[in-house]
């Protein structure tokens, strides 16, 4: 933890929802019936809630659940005491193991290790690539992985280094939990050698990270693998006072919100710049671990 200021509980929505009542749902966020539906239709983990009183907040994921949306409560310093992500040079696969190369080190992890991971794949990314893709050898194996619903520098990567959409390369965060300590690996597309694919190793970047993503997930039978950040669809900050049909009003702790920055600054001033695809990785690994 960068410096925990003030002691919050959030509640924090955890997709995807069951049909919710949103005319129940809407009183406890102040919103009509239509723009709660906007909100359980989006389908990352995002705050929705948060609150000193932790009683407050408990009471308020009753509530919700019995609407049917599906929430979780997490201690904001739980938030801020994940690490930055410790970035993955190049990696291998042997018949029981998994080896990751750092910048000055190697970790070798079992198979059977109880990892948690997040895959991310920025929605502009895969637009990149989709005219290019028809044709490529992975294809199907995209496909798959997308509708199953499956984002640096060398050494450990700042929040500063993932502001604003642009430049977010897909990648893969591998959270392992040793002796209650949380450290976090990431496979950026990028920034990785891919060679360590062997003969699964294709020609271009965004295949062999789909390609990866796979191969981890098939050899991580007991690892639990969060691809609700596939597709991902970046909020700009610029967009903060803008309105479109499309967007509407942001409200409540939506990322790029006045709100959510002070929450975050709140919680620990690191936090306030932090950008949306580290804040969906954290919420993401704290609502599926």
């Amino acid at each position: 933890m960068a410096g925990v200021t003030e002691k919050f509980t959030l509640l924090v929505s955890d997709p995807p929802h069951k049909e919710p009542d949103l005319a129940a749902a809407a009183p406890h966020f102040g919103l009509t019936a239509a723009e709660v539906r906007m909100k359980a239709n989006y389908p990352i983990p995002e705050i929705w809630l948060a609150d000193t009183d932790a009683e407050k907040i408990d009471a308020s994921i009753d509530s919700l659940r019995e609407t049917g949306l599906s929430v979780r409560s997490i201690e904001g310093a739980a938030l801020s005491a994940i690490p930055d992500q410790t970035i993955v040079k190049a990696f291998a696969f042997s018949d029981s193991t998994f080896t990751m190369t750092l910048e000055d080190n190697e970790v070798t992890l079992p198979f059977d290790e109880a990892t948690v991971c997040v895959f991310c794949q920025p929605r502009e990314a895969i637009g990149e690539e989709s005219s290019r893709s028809a044709s490529s050898p992975l294809s199907g194996l995209s496909a798959r992985v997308s509708l199953a619903g499956l984002p640096g520098s060398t050494g450990r990567a700042s929040m500063a280094g993932l502001q604003e959409p642009g430049g977010q390369s897909p990648h893969l965060d591998i959270y392992v939990s040793h002796d209650d300590k949380v450290v976090r690996y990431a496979v950026v597309q990028d920034k990785a050698d891919f060679a360590g694919l062997g003969e699964l190793q294709l020609p271009r970047a965004v295949d062999n990270m789909v390609m990866f993503v796979a191969e981890f997930e098939d050899r991580f039978k007991d690892g639990a693998l969060d691809r609700r950040l596939m597709d991902m669809q970046p909020r700009s900050r610029a967009m903060v006072t803008q309105r479109t049909a499309h967007t509407g009003v942001r409200k409540g702790y939506s990322f790029a919100t006045a709100a959510l920055s002070q929450l975050l600054d709140s919680i620990d001033p690191a936090m306030k710049d932090m950008s949306q695809f580290e804040l969906a990785s954290r919420l993401a690994y704290l609502t599926s671990r």
